[in-house]
């Protein structure tokens, strides 16, 4: 194969040097047209250069295996220049693709340029040697060997034909465009070195429309026998498609190859195709290709069909290999998140009990010594609680179902978020802490305040947990206006601890993904960069991070803002300003929940705010509360979703159907470990009202209850 590839092709003769460039005759961009229409037909690379090595077409096809992989390492452009240089006729390149070289010469062998291309393999490759040539040239393996499975793969022959097609097309168009430029155009000489389509094509036929006459280049014989003693290009056309298409593409081909409305059609085209069934024959592909019209200005087509039956068979066998991968992606992703859901739920369950039970205690004691234990355990179940939350977060994150809700937040509230949760950590490490902003007074910033949180904490956090006793850890805050009413926001977090390799800067964002999984550094899920990656991502900012071993990292997060007026939020503020509006005096709840402790704990968290609770163990018992009470005894009832007998869900759909004047009024609220925006989206299409989560937070609870309940 190396010495047959290795010799020149009957293309190459010894051209005439010339200073004649082809953009001083030609139409450059119906020549790349021309290049573009061939490359797409055949499925080989090209692009052309002139004679002084100026390229000057669009490159077309080429491959991520040549251009984005082997011409990007330092070695592999050094070899592939080698074989630009020296490569003539068909030949195998370096790294063992075809390709080919084809001169642009006028009628007398002037040398104008070259058509080069390929980018095909002769046959199916030999991975390991890849691999190898990967090696020598500090390739990743198995990119370039994916890379090299989506090369095309072509005979000799089709190689020979299409750029034998190619130069003769091109050559036909450069000559006859220079023979007018010196006015000795001939358009019957180009059809005569058109007839090299028959090459790829089993019919061609050079069409005059305005004359309908054409010309039979070439054609198999089932189908010249229809073009004997026929001069008419209407009636050969009406012809071939009674004979020679299936009946279901019959309508849209005799269409397509109308040729009064054609020259409409191709007014912006120089080809049109259409792929149809063709009798004892499989898929097909017919292309109009126009010719430059002539002294007359007549219009002249090339008319040609393709078998693509093998394309087709190939292209419908990738289609329904992607569809079964879609299937089983699908599938996985489900599975998925119905582990991910029931974690969720069982983890949650508990640990609701855990955090609600530490709150009243933590209202119930005085005892310094009991608070500062139970402090300790509400750190730790949080702390325990954001785990499971970071895992449902990368969840949610990847498959887009992460939603915004924007809100005024002051810097001044920002800062002593911050410092509330960041500066303990530091002093248990003797870190300094040090906060510099630059900030408007005027304005404040509209963002989604639990998110922009958790950025800010996670980025912070880990600079706390890789910076060594002595040092320092900052976050410096901008603002810098767009636009009226509108800022870019600025944080920059920067720390003087070990750092991160070059390498781990690639991966840093990767889900479980820790550079040093030693005992001092391993606490975490390894999942906060990906979280931060994807928030910021949502928030339309960038992120961007520089690091050196032993010195330190700095992370700069920038994101957009809307800004509002302090002044008037300050004053509708005061406006609403109630002493503790959260109260539920007189309100009168039904709590329907299977688990004995979390009902406990959220009945004695609504009777802190002053309402009354009857509780119904599952859902069959607390539809039959609530059917035996009279309209408007309840003013809300809270659902669990998971209960025996009867779950929350049937519940609630059973409470709206009841006949009664509240049944379809009352709010009922979802009050579940099942935390997932799918579970949410279940409970409101039952006729639930809200949703509120478990682990309970009380302020959260008490103000969804009474959202609910006034919008009633």
């Amino acid at each position: 194969m190396g010495d047959q590839y290795g010799k020149a092709n009957r293309f190459l003769y010894d051209a005439v040097p010339s200073n004649i460039s082809l953009t001083d005759f030609c139409d450059m961009a119906k020549f790349d047209q021309m290049m573009k229409d061939w490359a797409e037909s055949t499925g080989l690379a090209t692009v052309a250069v002139d004679n002084k090595g100026e390229y000057i077409s669009g490159y077309y096809n080429f491959t991520d295996f040549c251009e984005r992989l082997t011409r990007k390492s330092a070695e592999g452009l050094k070899r592939c220049i080698e074989c630009d240089k020296t490569g003539r006729g068909i030949y195998l390149c370096h790294a063992g693709l075809v390709d080919f070289a084809t001169p642009i010469t006028l009628d007398d062998g002037t040398y104008l340029g070259s058509i080069v291309g390929g980018q095909v393999l002769p046959l199916r490759p030999d991975e390991e040697k890849f691999r190898r040539l990967a090696d020598e040239l500090n390739i990743d393996e198995e990119t370039y060997i994916s890379a090299l499975r989506k090369v095309n793969v072509r005979s000799e022959s089709a190689i020979r034909a299409s750029a034998e097609l190619l130069g003769n097309v091109i050559n036909m168009f450069v000559r006859s465009s220079y023979r007018e430029h010196m006015n000795a155009s001939s358009l019957l000489e180009r059809a005569h070195i058109i007839a090299s389509l028959a090459k790829i094509y089993f019919c061609c036929y050079f069409i005059n429309i305005e004359e309908d006459s054409f010309i039979e280049l070439d054609a198999t014989q089932n189908l010249h026998v229809y073009s004997e003693n026929e001069t008419s290009a209407v009636k050969l056309s009406e012809k071939l498609s009674s004979v020679f298409i299936e009946h279901e593409f019959l309508s849209y081909y005799q269409a397509f190859t109308d040729l009064t409305t054609l020259p409409k059609r191709m007014e912006d085209s120089e080809s049109i195709s259409y792929e149809f069934i063709a009798k004892n024959t499989g898929w097909c592909r017919g292309t109009f290709i126009k010719v430059a019209e002539d002294e007359k200005d007549m219009f002249h087509v090339i008319y040609v069909i393709q078998n693509i039956q093998t394309e087709k068979e190939h292209d419908f066998a990738v289609r329904e290999k992607l569809q079964e991968a879609a299937v089983k992606a699908n599938l996985a992703s489900m599975a998925k998140t119905d582990f991910l859901a029931r974690m969720s739920h069982d983890i949650r369950t508990p640990l609701n009990g855990i955090i609600g039970m530490n709150y009243l205690a933590m209202k119930e004691t005085d005892d310094p010594k009991v608070t500062e234990y139970l402090n300790r355990i509400d750190i730790s179940s949080k702390f325990l609680l954001s785990l499971i939350n970071d895992i449902l977060d990368v969840s949610k994150a990847e498959s887009g179902k992460i939603e915004l809700h924007l809100e005024p937040y002051p810097i001044s509230e920002f800062n002593l978020y911050i410092k509330s949760v960041i500066e303990p950590l530091c002093q248990q490490k003797n870190i300094r802490f040090e906060l510099h902003e630059n900030v408007s007074a005027d304005e404040v910033p509209v963002l989604d305040i639990a998110r922009s949180n958790q950025v800010t904490f996670n980025l912070l956090s880990n600079a706390v947990k890789f910076t060594p006793a002595g040092g320092t850890v900052s976050l410096t805050i901008h603002e810098r206006q767009t636009s009226p009413g509108r800022a870019e926001i600025e944080q920059i977090i920067t720390d003087t601890g070990i750092g991160m390799s070059r390498e781990f800067l690639e991966h840093m964002y990767e889900p479980f993904t820790r550079e040093y999984p030693t005992a001092d550094y391993r606490s975490g899920s390894g999942l906060g960069l990906a979280i931060v990656k994807n928030l910021v991502k949502l928030m339309g900012g960038t992120i961007k991070a520089v690091s050196e071993q032993g010195k330190g990292t700095s992370i700069t997060v920038t994101y957009p803002a809307d800004m509002k007026d302090r002044a008037a939020l300050d004053e509708l503020k005061k406006a609403a300003a109630h002493p503790d509006p959260l109260r539920m005096d007189g309100m009168r709840l039904l709590l329907c929940e299977d688990n004995e402790l979390n009902a406990q704990i959220a009945s004695q968290l609504l009777q802190l705010k002053g309402a009354s609770v009857d509780i119904a163990v599952n859902g069959r018992i607390g539809l039959e509360k609530f059917a035996q009470s009279s309209p408007g005894t309840y003013v809300a009832v809270l659902m669990d979703i998971r209960m025996p007998e009867m779950d929350g869900l049937t519940a609630a759909g059973k409470i709206r159907e009841l006949e009664r004047e509240d049944a379809g009024t009352v709010p009922i609220i979802a009050m579940t470990a099942n935390a997932y925006q799918e579970d949410i989206k279940k409970c409101l299409d039952t006729g639930m009202n809200a949703f509120i989560p478990k682990p309970i937070d009380p302020d959260k609870m008490y103000q969804i209850i009474l959202n609910a309940v006034n919008k009633k």
